[in-house]
């Protein structure tokens, strides 16, 4: 009975861990010392497996990308400054630990349960969060970041984002890329009145990366609405229906006649647009797009300029910095740096193997579930897309793999969404 009521509350705590691990992972700027909560949970939970036996080791389609890691360290930490070997060993150990914990214990469905439930409580919350942001800084002119985790809590040197046109709502984090994929899931398997908060607030961050991530889940439930069986059937729920298009039409209505919001809404609206230029005309690029649109244009050099070793294996995990400064000198004053985009960062940092591991992984995931849970295919799709535009499977140790490895199996609220968005 001892030895039962031990394995049931062991049970217990890796089930609590999992959840505190998704929730933690889209709030970076919650930390002790150097490392984010997330980086803490993932340690204890790894030393936890050690002291009660449960460490495990298998074959999943995260391997390939983690082997391909350990092999990139070893040729790349010797040749690197200690900057970037630090960037190295990170990399690395986020790695490492997020497959020795997906291995242990995401073996199910109620796993991944857990993970997911946290990922999608700090979602809203960081939608919440924008939206404070924004009125604090419009209304009020306050950094509400700058206050909370830099003035008062001093957990992070800088927790805010400033463009050309003022302060950037980026939620529990200091770039709005980091937390995209937790608002991509609230999008995804939230109610639709939360749907519409998520677009609402990935437009407020003026984030390319997560209006398109967010746009493209809208986007299939939009057509998956239009072309439901349910919808020909005249089957529709008038009741909800009308529920949903008033919350629509009251936060229109404060767009349109609350001339403060409007303004503000017009800000945002326009810089958004101008970002999201960069996909059809160069010419009209900011400078943020502009750096971004040169990782692309600059890669034939910076493929030229790679041994053999480097094109199989890169630079080092989260190096890319590294080549590309030697080519166009671009912050040559920092020690070290890493290209926002998974395309370029992963090549240069983790060579052709890398970025083929890394891809592997993803579309195994967009394949797997394409029949069983198509919303699960287009969140991947959607976050294959945004790396186009930021690093968002590296950053901040990697911690969306975890989560991406928690939807092979996770079910959960999917059918919940699913039923109230055709009824």
């Amino acid at each position: 009975m001892d030895i039962s009521r031990l394995r049931l509350s062991t049970t217990r705590l890796f089930n609590c861990l999992l959840c505190l691990i998704g929730f933690f992972s889209s709030i970076p700027v919650l930390r002790i010392g150097d490392y984010s909560i997330y980086m803490w949970l993932m340690g204890v939970t790894v030393l936890l497996l050690i002291i009660t036996g449960k460490l495990r080791m298998r074959t999943t389609p995260l391997l390939p990308f983690s082997l391909v890691a350990c092999i990139t360290f070893c040729f790349s930490y010797s040749t690197l400054s200690e900057a970037y070997r630090e960037n190295d060993l990170k990399g690395l150990l986020s790695i490492l630990l997020i497959f020795i914990v997906s291995t242990s214990l995401l073996s199910g469905d109620k796993d991944s349960e857990n993970v997911i439930r946290g990922v999608l409580a700090a979602g809203k919350i960081n939608i919440i969060w924008i939206l404070l942001q924004t009125l604090f800084w419009n209304f009020l002119k306050i950094d509400l970041n700058d206050l909370v985790f830099n003035q008062t809590l001093h957990m992070v040197e800088n927790a805010s984002q400033y463009k050309a046109s003022g302060l950037v709502s980026t939620g529990l984090c200091w770039n709005a890329g980091g937390i995209a994929a937790a608002i991509i899931l609230v999008a995804a398997f939230a109610g639709s009145q939360w749907k519409v908060v998520a677009l609402i607030s990935s437009i407020l961050t003026q984030s390319s990366t997560m209006i398109v991530g967010v746009g493209i889940v809208i986007l299939f439930f939009l057509f998956q609405y239009l072309f439901s069986k349910r919808l020909k059937n005249n089957k529709i729920g008038i009741g909800n229906l009308f529920i949903d298009m008033t919350f629509i039409g009251l936060i229109v209505m404060l767009l349109v006649f609350v001339s403060k919001i409007q303004d503000m809404f017009n800000k945002v609206m326009q810089t958004s647009l101008d970002r999201l230029n960069m996909l059809f005309n160069d010419a009209q690029l900011d400078s943020s797009a502009t750096a971004h649109f040169d990782y692309y244009s600059n890669l034939p050099d910076l493929i030229h300029w790679m041994s053999s070793k480097q094109f199989l294996f890169g630079y080092g995990i989260d190096c890319s910095g590294l080549p590309y400064t030697k080519l166009t000198r671009q912050y040559f004053s920092l020690d070290s740096w890493f290209l926002e985009s998974d395309i370029v960062n992963t090549f240069l940092g983790m060579g052709i193997f890398g970025i083929v591991s890394l891809y592997f992984f993803l579309i195994y995931i967009v394949i797997k579930r394409w029949k069983d849970a198509r919303i699960i295919s287009i969140v991947m799709v959607s976050y294959i897309v945004c790396g186009y535009f930021y690093d968002i499977q590296s950053v901040t140790y990697y911690w969306l793999l975890f989560i991406e490895f928690a939807l092979l199996n996770y079910k959960g609220q999917m059918t919940e969404s699913k039923k109230e968005l055709l009824k």
